[in-house]
């Protein structure tokens, strides 16, 4: 049975409605502006109805304001995660790329690697004009020294770059673990909250943005279950189960604890790098997987490079030269590079040995002068010329000092058809320098190739060592690339295809995630024109309503105040 003022109430709940509508209208219009926020829409159904007294037909009791949820995409949110990551990886490699670019710096003049060899050729020709002036001695020391120091300066700034690569790799895990915490509270909080039934539309808003976040990072799977259990996914491993998370821990490469499966990477890494495992349960997350993206896969691309290595046997040990790109293969080509280019200088070495006979070689793959008459791999004649340790010095000495060493390392040469001249595995671009006996006595530098050189004056034209030495920059067969300068035009080369590949796929993923955000501001971001249209509606809706009120009351009060007067 209806109460005597049943049209009140039905009016009310007309103007609670339309009140109800106000406030969303108002909550998404002040948060427009937030990044990741929903747009909410009120819930809303028309009252239980009541049956008329004579049993035919129904009467209407009114609006019924029951809720408010939020309008999201659940397979937009998905698209945008997946791409999230490609974009955090590539934009990654970009900034390094670029950075790596700078430390060669080849396209300034005079500060790169090429115009360094160039002046030290230049001295070596004209040293052979004048090989007795302790001027042009000491140009060809110096000019020597420079480049060392270049060579020495790019090395140290591709380890800088890793070391730089690995404290990004820690700050990257830290904040996946931040956000993993930040979840489970979230977690947490929406269930009590909606335990009633309500919708906890802006916890859930926050706890997207964070998805959003983390899948820069790392890639994610999201699944929600009917019982609002929330559980994500990195990269196939299990990382928060609703209120519960399996934190990640890194652990430096060379602790007895850090052992992971097919890791081995570049001798000339930095100590120091960290791998990673989840703290709870020890298990390895393999940073190496095929199908990690995001950041964290740029990261460790750009630190420990990204493909597998070309195995040397080196006294029985294998170690593994990386031939894949990223800070370990430029570091392992600029090694290469000079360990050639010394071993080149001072025993006249031309023959490119690959794959030779284990036990045999340097650590890249280089063949000592006079060890055999044939390269190993491509059965061509070794080529050599007179090299500056089998020369003989203004004193006479022969098998003298060496021009090129190690910070460390033997001064004097060797003679290479009995000898393998391993503490060659000991020179790497970061200790590579000149033999410092060279600064303290010129004369030391060893030019001539006999006790008299057919000259009655030794001093007047010692001069076939420089010669020697001036050949090798032309020599076609020193390195796989051609001439010792295409090699170092090939690494520019290289570094510039990489660094282009990044920013392109860089470029692209950033425009396509911007068109998959864009389709997901249609759906869920607030439109400040259509939440004004809605409010001038709900506006006129409220007014109606207590228009209603005011008219119900009016009758209510003639036909009681008025109607027996």
């Amino acid at each position: 049975m209806r109460s005597a003022f049943f049209e009140f109430n039905v009016a009310i709940s007309g103007a609670f409605a339309a009140r109800a509508n106000l406030e969303v209208i108002g909550h998404n219009i002040s948060n427009a502006a937030i990044p990741g926020y929903s747009r909410q829409e009120p819930l809303q159904k028309a009252g239980e109805p009541l049956p008329l007294y004579n049993g035919k037909g129904m009467v209407g009791t009114g609006s019924d304001a029951y809720g408010v949820e939020r309008i999201r995409d659940a397979f937009l949110d998905t698209k945008y995660w997946t791409k999230h990551c490609m974009l955090g990886e590539y934009d990654f490699k970009d900034s390094q790329l670029t950075i790596m670019e700078n430390v060669f710096n080849e396209m300034s003049e005079g500060a790169g690697l090429a115009e360094s060899f160039d002046r030290f050729f230049a001295q070596a020709s004209e040293l052979a004009t004048t090989s007795n002036d302790a001027t042009y001695r000491t140009n060809l020391v110096q000019s020597a020294d420079s480049l060392a120091q270049i060579i020495n300066a790019n090395a140290q700034a591709l380890q800088k770059q890793q070391l730089d690569a690995n404290t990004e790799f820690l700050l990257v895990v830290n904040e996946m673990n931040s956000i993993g915490e930040q979840i489970v509270s979230l977690n947490k909080q929406i269930v009590t909250y909606e335990l009633d039934g309500s919708h906890a539309n802006d916890l859930r808003d926050e706890r997207t943005r964070l998805v959003d976040r983390l899948s820069e990072l790392v890639n994610v799977t999201v699944y929600e279950r009917s019982n609002n259990r929330y559980i994500v996914m990195i990269n196939g491993y299990d990382f928060i189960n609703h209120d519960l998370i399996n934190n990640l821990k890194t652990i430096e490469r060379n602790d007895s604890d850090a052992i992971v499966e097919n890791n081995s990477k570049s001798p000339m890494d930095a100590q120091g790098l960290f791998d990673l495992i989840f703290a709870g349960t020890g298990i390895t997350f393999d940073i190496n997987s095929a199908s990690l993206k995001g950041e964290l896969r740029g990261i460790i691309d750009m630190r420990d490079g990204n493909g597998t290595g070309v195995v040397y046997s080196l006294s029985g040990d294998e170690i593994v030269v990386p031939r894949y790109k990223g800070v370990p293969y430029y570091m392992n080509k600029l090694n290469n590079l000079t360990r050639r280019f010394a071993l080149a200088i001072d025993h006249g070495l031309y023959a490119d040995g690959a794959d030779l006979p284990p036990g045999t070689l340097l650590s890249d793959g280089i063949t000592p002068a006079g060890y055999a008459q044939t390269d190993y791999f491509s059965g061509t004649p070794i080529q050599n010329v007179l090299g500056h340790s089998k020369g003989i010095d203004l004193n006479g000495q022969k098998l003298g000092t060496l021009m090129f060493t190690y910070a460390g390392g033997p001064t004097n040469g060797m003679d290479l058809t009995t000898t393998n001249p391993t503490f060659y595995n000991e020179m790497s671009c970061l200790n590579f320098i000149v033999n410092p006996n060279l600064f303290q006595d010129p004369s030391l530098l060893n030019c001539a190739s006999t006790a008299d050189n057919g000259s009655p004056s030794l001093g007047e034209s010692a001069n076939t060592v420089p010669l020697g030495m001036s050949l090798i920059k032309n020599n076609a067969s020193l390195f796989r690339e051609g001439k010792l300068l295409d090699y170092v035009v090939a690494i520019n080369s290289e570094l510039g295809i990489d660094s282009r590949q990044a920013k392109d796929f860089n470029a692209s993923y950033t425009d396509l995630l911007s068109a998959i955000d864009n389709q997901r501001t249609d759906v869920s971001g607030v439109d400040i024109n259509e939440e004004m249209v809605r409010m001038v509606k709900c506006q006129q809706l409220y007014q109606a309503s207590a228009k209603l009120v005011s008219t119900i009351n009016s009758i209510y009060d003639t036909l009681i105040n008025r109607l027996g007067a």
